[in-house]
């Protein structure tokens, strides 16, 4: 893949997870209104999340691949996904990309004593 397209493809991740943001905040909340459209959404969010990660962990460049990483994190801390937003956490290398992720999520994300990502 070309960095054109890498850098299409991330940013076609961060697309997909906005768009599927209000679903992984309905899945967040923590009394569901109404279950049957509970698990619409549960369903929808599980969908894009298990895509938009496939797609970025896809990209070979490390910026680009941690730029959509950082998109799906967003998107499972919407859904207060923690198992799945620590693994993300920890895959991503790139200083500022780790950085950001520490200044948007505090109460949830510090730095280990090898520099890595970890749950607070």
């Amino acid at each position: 893949m070309s960095e054109e397209e890498e850098g299409a493809l991330a940013i076609r991740v961060r697309s997909m997870c906005q768009m599927y943001g209000d679903s992984a905040e309905n899945v967040g909340k923590e009394i569901p209104a109404d279950e049957e459209l509970f698990a619409y959404e549960k369903a929808r969010y599980e969908r894009a999340r298990t895509d938009t990660i496939e797609m970025a962990i896809s990209l070979s460049e490390p910026f680009y691949r941690d730029m959509a990483l950082h998109s799906v994190l967003g998107m499972c801390m919407k859904a207060h996904d923690l198992e799945f937003s620590e693994a993300l956490a920890k895959a991503i290398m790139t200083e500022e990309i780790q950085d950001r992720v520490v200044e948007e999520f505090p109460n949830y994300f510090v730095f280990d004593d090898r520099g890595r990502l970890r749950l607070a």
